[in-house]
């Protein structure tokens, strides 16, 4: 009789706990949500993010509201989302740069992207293409690996910055080939993609939906893909992993969504399955498309699993050659 009286006293204090979000969660959204994009507005995912809030929002009978927190490599947003309340009004709508990345690139993080954040879902991915300049003369993988070998460090590969994920793409192409080639800062894509062209720099990683139309035009040289698998409609170009000696690359900028620890779980998966309902309609297809993404869907706990992935290959390349911010 004790250990019936102590497993009924301990149903219920689980029961008083659980109900205050649970009260929550059943009048959730009683007011506007918000979706803070840690980037600019126009750009990057943005269009993607104010598309499916448009979709989201009458579905769960409330606005959602897409707010722009810029700056420190999106971590004055992320920031933002960490300290917030976890009632569920507050998401993030994240890249791969602040939950993988950033951790192991600045020491005086503002907050924990493993303890502050819980997953919601990944939604899409967006696959670089290895690009070349016609004026390199290299129209192949095969030709790269081969010109870096004869010549290590005369190969110049530009991306938009220190510490972003070209940068660090790049380190890991290297090591993926044993070869090395200069790599060659620049203040944004843009201006790389401006370098190819003009032929100034021999390679480059660029996204799907810039590098296409100067490939097609001939332009410059697609050489591959960044991620492990096809893009439908995209028969020109090969992941590199399917290219030797690049069999383990698979790099990928992807963009999910987060919220502060302690969002009740009922509210986690409710927009999670709205999300996941949203990817899914005809009219997100050409809004996908016109970005280059593709879409990516994995639910809260395989998003998480996929997360650990990421940190622990970013952390490995990022100290062992010991890429900096600056």
């Amino acid at each position: 009789m004790d250990r019936r009286r102590a497993l009924k006293s301990a149903a219920a204090g689980a029961a008083a706990c659980a109900a205050p979000w649970l009260a929550r969660a059943q009048s959730w959204p009683s007011k506007p949500v918000t979706w803070v994009y840690p980037y600019a507005a126009g750009g990057g995912a943005d269009p993607l993010a104010r598309a499916l809030a448009a979709i989201v929002g009458p579905r769960l009978g409330q606005q959602i509201v897409v707010d722009n927190r810029t700056g420190a490599a999106g971590m004055i947003g992320a920031t933002a989302v960490a300290r917030a309340p976890a009632d569920g009004y507050t998401f993030l709508f994240c890249v791969s740069s602040e939950i993988a990345i950033n951790q192991w690139l600045y020491k005086n993080m503002t907050y924990d992207p493993e303890v502050d954040l819980v997953p919601v879902c990944r939604l899409t991915t967006l696959p670089f293409a290895l690009v070349s300049s016609l004026a390199s003369r290299l129209g192949s993988v095969a030709e790269v690996v081969a010109a870096a070998k004869a010549s290590p460090d005369k190969l110049t590969f530009g991306h938009p910055g220190s510490g972003t994920l070209q940068h660090i793409a790049g380190e890991l192409l290297q090591r993926a080939a044993g070869i090395r080639f200069t790599q060659v800062p620049y203040k944004g894509i843009a201006a790389v993609t401006t370098d190819v062209l003009g032929g100034h720099v021999d390679l480059a990683l660029v996204g799907l939906s810039t590098a296409l139309p100067h490939v097609r035009a001939a332009r410059m040289h697609g050489l591959g893909l960044s991620s492990a698998a096809p893009v439908p409609g995209v028969p020109e170009l090969a992941p590199l992993a399917r290219q030797d000696p690049f069999r383990s690359f698979d790099v990928l900028q992807w963009f999910g969504m987060m919220a502060p620890k302690g969002t009740p779980p009922p509210i986690v998966e409710r927009m999670q399955a709205e999300l996941s309902d949203a990817l899914r309609l005809p009219a997100m297809a050409a809004q996908l498309a016109s970005q280059g993404l593709t879409s990516a869907f994995l639910p809260a706990g395989e998003f998480g699993a996929f997360i650990a992935g990421e940190r622990a290959k970013y952390e490995r390349v990022i100290k062992e050659a010991n890429i900096t911010t600056g």
